[in-house]
């Protein structure tokens, strides 16, 4: 039986490991991943092609039987979606061009994608689950991470750390009676 294909709705991404693999959790073994955050609204429709999916393969089954690619936030309703991969996927623009390894942009956290692939229905040792396998990304909006971007906040008053370099220089204190520079 073939794997399904499936193109995620547009979503922010979520821990994205895209540019290169994450080898945090088995150096052996690194994946390329990301999560996609979304409505409960907008994942619904992908949600139910997941489940179809799962239910062709292993049936109904009780909620918690089978592991599946999906998370909800339960403070604020989102869903997550998990995908992950062995190999790099491709990546597309907004215009659906490809983008070449070498003008790929660092794709960090926030950024607006779509990820494409094919849903894999498994059961190894008696655990039963449904992975999601990306091989393609669409970014429709970029986040770049390792920038620093710029940060703005207005002078707070009264405050002790001021950094000098960027500052002229406060005038030094006039030496007290005893020598020492500050008088406590």
């Amino acid at each position: 039986m073939a794997k399904p294909k499936y193109s995620s709705p547009i979503g922010r991404a979520k821990y994205p490991h895209l540019n290169e693999p994450d080898t945090a959790f088995d150096a052996d073994k690194p994946k390329y991943k990301t999560e996609v955050v979304l409505s409960a609204k907008d994942a619904q429709p992908f949600i139910d092609q997941i489940n179809k999916a799962s239910e062709e393969v292993h049936g109904k089954q009780p909620a918690g039987k089978v592991r599946m690619p999906i998370t909800k936030d339960e403070e604020t309703g989102e869903v997550s979606f998990k995908f992950n991969s062995k190999y790099q996927p491709k990546f597309c623009d907004t215009n659906g061009q490809v983008i070449t390894p070498s003008s790929l942009p660092k794709i960090g956290a926030g950024s607006i994608i779509i990820v494409s692939g094919v849903i894999n229905v498994y059961e190894v040792s008696k655990n039963k689950g449904v992975g999601l396998l990306m091989d393609g990304v669409q970014i429709i909006d970029v986040v770049e991470y390792g920038g620093g971007g710029s940060v703005t906040f207005d002078a707070v008053e009264g405050g002790s750390y001021v950094r000098e370099d960027l500052h002229e220089a406060a005038p030094t204190p006039e030496p007290s009676e005893n020598g020492a520079k500050f008088d406590f």
